[in-house]
């Protein structure tokens, strides 16, 4: 792929969007004009080599290593291949096999009336030349019997022969064999170090009959997992709440942990540790849970990693169940990363000249497609024939040195999004009841992010179609709204406790309504209880059921009881319990969980508000929708919010001259001068009416 062909994904994304390009001026931007960093790159040949990447550059790149290209020394683009690593504490074994042609065969059955029949065999077997190489470089090589014979046992005498010349013997005295019952067999001999040429392979033994196998040579490599790369992790927040720590940290761009490791001083601990996914792209799941300890006596023994699914938010939210010991207050975490390498081909430079240039980071590049990539499928392990040797050729390349890692003094820092920063068209802010003023700071890439918060969810149409975003002239700004972004907990005061007939009915004061949330967390002291329970919501002044099931906690499981609920929303939350004739339980601890979307849109730096509260509304319609991938692909920056007020500007009267303001209007005013009508039309018939009198006394 040359340079011109790959100069900006971005651009060519935007092209197909069909949309408008003024800020380019005809221009494309240069390739390496997009990564924000370099190191120059030294090899030592021509033919390809491999370049083991360090934790600095996985940390500026994004996870798929989209934003990172390698340049030759004149500053065209060179073809890699990125490979993944064998996955951690694993082994990956590369297999050859080769069937051998069998030149001559002879069989010769002993009978003998005071023994069972003898069965010898003996067969002549050609090493291909076209393996001979290999056979030669290989550490060891299997002979496999390969027979359908359900049982046998047989003595095994293997000896070589090299270009007609006297046999050498390889293997005196060994043994094959299969059994039915138990079930066991060995179909396989190791012989040592082979040389090109004849195997004479001779069988004996007693019962059944000739075995008459086909052979085969076979070599296995084992390769371990290249060393991972771990990274400190930044903690955002942290907080203590009843019988358990909830960190916040911050998953650098680049990184899809593997595993957390767990660090603390404290010597001897057992903790229940659970992982969730959160932060914009985030899936809201549990990407990991385990128990982690370490135990100190006269040796040490822990298990403090935690192995974890792909995270695809920002952040990780981590759940450390104490319960009643005491916090670990030293407790950081740190990711463990596959580390992967490149493998390409670059020309070794005079003297100490670099061969070629690494350029990462920025976000502003798409993944490539180069033809080199195809040889991945090799890296399939384990693997055979062919692509085992390629693997093999791949694994064992010659090392890349990479120099000091330094800033593209060929990036050019303006925002990438520089063709959505510009205003749309104005609106009334009349019509909204409600403003949140946001301050946007300096965004490298002009694209700003702020949470709505439950208290907005509550004054905005379900839909959020009534949401704006305006500058100090009532400009629209065009923004992209990511659902469920993340999720605030909040804690729920018991309104109402009532027990009767068995049952106790709990109601929940919600932080607003009407609120949408998710999940029901409740703390309690008792050890164990197994009841029926049913979630009853107040959906437009009528009970809906939310949930119901039994809430089971067993003996020893010290976490809270989790109830999810479906989205939608309620006025307010109630939870019966069939507790029979055991006591009510006491919940000391209530919290919800309530999804919150999160606003993307792009904009300089300045002031703006967010207006919502308007029942008319109808949702907008922005270009930059057709481009959502692209958009949220690029890094963002959290913008600062007030908190929700009521809108100054707002006018009940100003809705009457909208559009459906007016028709509503005019609507009362013809059903106002209908009724009028009528009326008289009334009045009037009523005096014409026969028994009505006209004649005074």
């Amino acid at each position: 792929m040359t340079t011109k062909a790959t100069r900006s994904a971005i651009i060519l994304l935007l092209v197909c969007a069909g949309l408008p390009l003024p800020f380019l001026s005809g221009q494309t931007p240069e390739l390496r004009t997009l990564f924000t960093q370099q190191a120059p790159v030294f090899v030592t040949t021509d033919r390809l080599s491999r370049l083991e990447l360090p934790t600095a550059v996985l940390e500026a790149c994004r996870p798929d290593l989209s934003d990172l290209r390698v340049f030759d020394a004149t500053g065209n683009e060179v073809p890699f291949l990125v490979d993944s690593g064998i996955p951690p504490e694993t082994e990956a074994a590369l297999r050859q096999t080769y069937t051998l042609e069998i030149a001559d065969v002879s069989r010769q059955e002993v009978r003998s009336e005071a023994s069972p029949r003898v069965f010898s065999e003996t067969y002549e077997l050609v090493i291909p030349a076209a393996v001979a190489q290999n056979i030669t470089d290989a550490a060891s090589w299997d002979l496999v019997f390969v027979t359908p014979s359900p049982g046998f046992v047989r003595q095994v005498r293997i000896a070589a022969r090299v270009q007609n010349r006297e046999t050498a013997p390889l293997v005196d005295d060994a043994s094959i064999f299969r059994i039915a019952n138990p079930r066991r067999e060995k179909t396989r001999l190791t012989l040592p170090r082979l040389q090109a040429g004849r195997l004479i392979v001779t069988l004996e033994g007693e019962g059944g009959s000739f075995l008459t196998p086909s052979f085969q040579l076979e070599t296995s490599r084992s390769f371990r997992g290249r060393e991972r790369a771990v990274v400190a992790l930044e903690v955002l927040n942290r907080r203590e709440v009843e019988r358990a720590t909830i960190l916040e940290l911050r998953r650098p761009v680049g990184l899809s942990p593997d595993s957390l490791r767990l660090e603390t001083a404290l010597t001897s601990f057992s903790r229940q540790v659970q992982v969730w996914d959160e932060g914009p792209g985030g899936t809201d799941s549990v990407l990991g849970e385990e128990n982690l300890f370490r135990v100190q006596a006269a040796a040490t023994v822990e298990d403090v990693d935690l192995t974890l699914r792909p995270a695809r938010g920002d952040r990780l939210r981590v759940v450390i169940e104490n319960g009643d010991s005491p916090p670990l207050a030293d407790a950081v975490f740190q990711a463990v990363v596959q580390r992967p390498a490149l493998v390409f081909a670059l020309t070794p430079a005079a003297g100490q000249e670099p061969s070629g240039m690494l350029r990462f980071g920025g976000s502003r590049a798409f993944r490539p497609q180069y033809d080199l990539g195809r040889l991945g499928s090799a890296l399939q392990l384990p693997s055979a024939g062919e692509r085992a040797e390629v693997a093999e050729q791949l694994l064992n390349l010659p090392p890349v040195r990479l120099g000091d890692i330094e800033p593209n003094p060929n990036f050019n820092p303006s925002p990438i999004l520089a063709f959505a920063m510009r205003p749309g068209a104005a609106i009334d802010p009349r019509l909204y009841t409600h403003r949140r003023e946001i301050e946007a700071g300096p965004s490298g890439e002009g694209l700003l992010r702020f949470t709505l918060g439950v208290e907005d969810l509550a004054h905005t149409l379900p839909d959020l179609a009534d949401l704006r975003i305006v500058d100090f002239e009532s400009r629209q700004w065009a923004y992209l709204l990511e659902r469920d972004a993340a999720h605030v907990t909040r804690s729920l005061d018991t309104e109402k406790l009532e027990s009767e007939n068995g049952s106790t009915e709990y109601t929940f004061s919600l932080p607003v309504s009407p609120s949408t949330l998710d999940q029901l967390v409740l703390e309690t002291p008792v050890p164990f209880f197994d009841r029926a329970y049913h979630v009853v919501g107040l959906r437009d002044k009528k009970d809906v059921s939310l949930a119901q099931g039994r809430m089971v906690r067993r003996v020893g499981d010290p976490r809270p009881v989790r109830i999810p609920l479906p989205t939608g929303r309620i006025e307010s939350l109630k939870l019966v319990i069939v507790d029979g004739d055991d006591a009510p339980l006491k919940f000391p601890r209530v919290e919800g969980r309530f999804p919150v979307p999160a606003v993307y849109f792009a904009a300089p730096q300045g002031s703006y508000a967010a207006l919502l509260g308007n029942p008319e509304d109808r949702a907008p319609q922005y270009e930059i929708a057709r481009i959502r991938n692209v958009v949220l692909a690029v890094k963002n920056v959290e913008v600062g919010a007030d908190d929700l007020k009521a809108n100054p500007a707002y006018s009940a009267g100003a809705r009457l001259v909208t559009e459906s303001g007016i028709q509503q209007t005019v609507l009362w005013i013809v059903l106002v001068i209908a009724v009028i009508f009528l009326g008289l039309l009334t009045l009037r018939l009523a005096r014409q009416s026969p028994g009505a009198s006209t004649e005074g006394p």
